[in-house]
């Protein structure tokens, strides 16, 4: 068997499972992990992805150096259902609305929960806050950013309103022109086609 058709297997497992138990919801969303490289430590139940890393799940993205993929063992032996994933190395979690960018970063799947830590700077548009820990809710889009206690515990964030008009400052747009956004490293994740490829 080959090791991509372990890894396929695996996250397949974890989908499978899933719809087993409707109560598990987010669980249902399959899990997609893109690298340059990846090995597969079965008795530490592991997967280590290596050079610009990309884990996507429902509308969200983690992108990093390094990512691990844990997971628990199978009863045939081999990879299981997916737990959790660690990231390290330009950790990035990216949606729609918001970018944000950590040292570290863990996924929990049963919870479908993404935590970031270290010097942490989120991107909303044209405001930005940092802090030391960032907790995001991949399914609900709920986050709460917490300071770092060697620093009081403080949060700070940049409000930019657009003042053009007279009167009181009028709602920023989501996506307002003119706003510098972070260059996540890497560019996009390829996208996945699994249809055969054509002959001739």
């Amino acid at each position: 068997m080959s090791l991509m058709t372990v890894i396929a297997s695996a996250l397949l497992a974890s989908h499978v499972a899933a719809q087993a138990t409707p109560e598990a919801t987010p669980k249902r969303v399959p899990l997609d992990v893109s690298a340059e490289r990846v090995e597969v430590l079965d008795p530490d139940g592991i997967a280590v992805y290596t050079g610009n890393v990309n884990a996507l799940r429902g509308p969200a993205r983690l992108r990093a150096d390094r990512v691990e993929v844990h997971f628990q063992p199978s009863d045939n032996g081999g990879m299981g259902e997916v737990t959790r994933i660690v990231a390290r190395g330009d950790v990035f979690y990216v949606t729609a609305e918001e970018v944000a960018r950590g040292d570290e970063g863990e996924y929990d799947i049963a919870t479908d929960t993404i935590v970031l830590t270290g010097d942490v700077v989120l991107t909303q548009g044209c405001n930005v806050s940092t802090g030391h820990r960032l907790t995001a809710r991949v399914e609900s889009g709920y986050s709460q950013l917490e300071g770092n206690d060697r620093r009081a515990g403080r949060v700070r964030t940049i409000f930019y309103n657009d003042d053009s008009q007279e009167g009181e400052a009028a709602p920023r747009p989501q996506n307002p022109e003119g706003c510098d956004q972070p260059v996540v490293p890497g560019g996009e994740p390829p996208a996945f086609d699994d249809a055969p490829a054509s002959e001739g």
